[in-house]
């Protein structure tokens, strides 16, 4: 048997016996009707069998044996009752044992870990500090302190959250928040604005939804210049001032460049290495070394954490770290520059991409390399078709 029933029996007791008999199947027969599990059997002889069976049932396998006209002698006994006997014998361990549970239950009391899920705006760093400042920290006692004034505080510490609420799970923190969704912009129809260019072009569409428009086709537009006014003439009450609406499609030139060194400075491993090792218990850290923690500037350190602890189950305030630091040296190396190159022109075409906007179409686009001293450079020069016009509020309503 293997697994967890394995476990459950070590945990009960077992105790392994030799049946001697002229019929051992007899003595398996009532065992099975009378209810008595056989862990284990193998035969040692031809009238001789090694039995393992649970402690509790030991006694009536005793007497089933007897029925059965065969001898049950106990061998051995471990686990469960044996094992409790053995330990009081010890009173050390068994100390050691009563304080390790103790701490236990009383670790339980503590919050030793806090997981915030939920958020993307608000950073977890600006959720842990608000809760630090409620009183919600790594080794805080949680029955001192109640779920309902925990979200009532933090909400009022971070208002960019809608909702909050801190779980307990032993000597886990769980915070669960949900972020408030922002306040879409609200069009003032009353407010008078134009749309001017927000970079030159040519015209090529002109649509004017509402107000007047000032340029058509085929004209040049140059940064800032008025497209669409936010005035109308009327005959009977002159000029009013209106929310300018609509687009203005333009051909638009983009020259970007990017540049990178042709050259890397590279990492080589010299085979030196050394680890320094330290004990967290709380909040508190032992070094078990004398210099600085801090490595030298041609050094990696990697940093392992082995915490006390079984994930969903329990977590003590005790870890053991190992911070391993390995020696490199710099050396120059060249660069593949083809591939340098591929990556300048996914980026530059990134760059014109969020340069035009939304809706805005590529119209002719090409790149160009050379090479400048130790550097790669790459050029992009395109054409594009997009709308250049943008809101500003009328100047003599601002």
């Amino acid at each position: 048997m293997t697994g967890p029933y394995t476990l459950l029996n070590r945990a009960t007791g077992t105790v392994e016996c030799s049946l001697r008999g002229a019929a051992p199947v007899g003595f398996l027969n009532r065992c099975a009707a009378a209810g008595v599990p056989i862990l284990r059997a193998e035969p040692v002889g031809e009238d001789t069998l090694r039995l393992t069976l649970r402690q509790r049932d030991a006694a009536r396998a005793e007497q089933l044996a007897l029925r059965a006209c065969c001898e049950l002698t106990l061998l051995r006994s471990q686990g469960g009752r044996s094992f409790f006997r053995r330990l009081l014998r010890r009173w050390l361990p068994a100390l050691l044992l009563v304080c390790f549970f103790a701490g236990l239950a009383w670790s339980k009391l503590f919050v030793w870990e806090i997981q915030v899920t939920g958020n993307e705006a608000v950073s977890s760093a600006r959720i842990l500090n608000a809760l630090a400042e409620c009183g919600v920290t790594t080794g805080s006692f949680w029955p001192a302190y109640t779920c309902d004034t925990l979200r009532s505080e933090l909400l009022l510490k971070v208002p960019e959250l809608a909702w909050a609420t801190v779980q307990i799970y032993g000597s886990r923190a769980e915070v669960v928040v949900r972020e408030r969704v922002p306040k879409p912009d609200i069009y003032d129809a009353r407010t008078p604005v134009d749309l001017v260019a927000r970079r030159e072009g040519f015209v090529t569409e002109v649509k004017a939804l509402n107000g007047t428009a000032q340029v058509k086709a085929g004209a040049a537009a140059g940064t800032g210049e008025v497209l669409i006014a936010g005035s109308a003439d009327s005959t009977f009450s002159g000029t009013r001032w209106v929310h300018a609406l609509g687009s203005v499609e333009a051909e638009t030139y983009y020259e970007l460049s990017a540049s990178v060194p042709a050259t890397a400075r590279v990492r080589e491993q010299t085979g030196r290495s050394h680890s320094r090792w330290a004990l967290e218990i709380g909040t508190n850290r032992i070094n078990f070394y004398k210099n600085s923690s801090f490595c030298e500037e041609s050094c990696d350190k990697i940093t392992t954490v082995w915490q006390c602890k079984i994930q969903g189950l329990f977590q003590l305030p005790l870890a053991l770290v190992r911070e391993r630091s390995t020696d490199y040296t710099l050396a120059d190396s060249a660069r593949d520059e083809n591939q340098l190159c591929m990556e300048l022109e996914q980026q530059l075409h990134a760059r014109l991409l969020q340069s035009m906007g939304e809706g805005g179409r590529i119209l002719d686009e090409r790149y160009s390399r050379c090479r400048s001293g130790d550097s790669i450079v790459v050029c992009l020069r395109a054409r594009c078709s997009e709308n250049i016009a943008e809101e500003r509020v009328y100047e003599e309503y601002k």
